[in-house]
């Protein structure tokens, strides 16, 4: 997240009915409060001893699911489905992404998740390298006709090289306008959807921007 020893920015996650981000890295994480703009004090905690059932777990790609009341936590290959209101991961987790999420990421030998983002259209996009796929919440299969390239259909974004490594929709508009944000290592981009674009002046570094990362 920041130049310390932790190392760099891993994955992120909206948490629903807490007005909060958090943001893994490593075997730690922070929470984000989105009123205060600020991290509070006493983080990073430890994943292993928050999150039940994460333990040992290298978060990459995580969000909070349209509908089932679960949130979804990618580690390399394997996902593991987190009971929102039990606040622990699923019996017999983590499974294999390949085996589980019909047709996503299929074309790759690496089944890694680089981000999982639920958008305001009612899909979930998932982003592994220079490639996305759009995926039906309910049936969780992958739409006909993908992955397509980032670079035609997301201006402005990262596509190359593993770019991409979380991003989620906020949850109030900035400057009038709906946006998402985007993150890679120690930098980050803002997205506006109403007019499909990254905003000028974007990437930004996460230190200085989100205080306390």
């Amino acid at each position: 997240m920041t130049e310390n020893p932790m190392g760099s920015y891993d994955g992120s996650i909206l948490w629903p009915n807490t007005g909060s981000v958090y943001f893994f890295s490593g075997s730690q994480y922070y929470k984000f409060d989105i009123a205060a703009n600020t991290v509070p004090g006493g983080y990073p905690m430890s994943t292993a001893a928050s999150w039940p059932g994460l333990d040992g777990a290298f978060i990459h790609g995580a969000a909070v699911w349209p509908t089932g009341g679960k949130a979804y936590f990618f580690d390399r290959d394997n996902y593991y489905s987190y009971d929102i209101a039990a606040n622990k991961v699923d019996d017999a987790y983590p499974r294999p992404t390949a085996l589980n999420w019909p047709g996503v990421l299929g074309a790759f030998q690496d089944h890694r998740v680089d981000a999982v983002v639920p958008w305001t259209n009612g899909s979930v996009y998932f982003f592994q390298d220079d490639r996305y796929y759009r995926v039906d919440p309910t049936t969780k299969k992958v739409d006909p006709g993908y992955p397509m390239p980032i670079k035609d259909n997301w201006p402005g974004l990262w596509t190359t090289g593993n770019n991409i490594r979380g991003g989620f929709v906020w949850p109030q508009l900035v400057e009038g306008h709906q946006v998402a944000y985007f993150f890679h290592s120690a930098f980050y981009m803002r997205y506006d959807i109403e007019n499909n674009k990254v905003d000028d002046g974007y990437p930004k570094p996460i230190t200085g921007n989100w205080k306390g990362l």
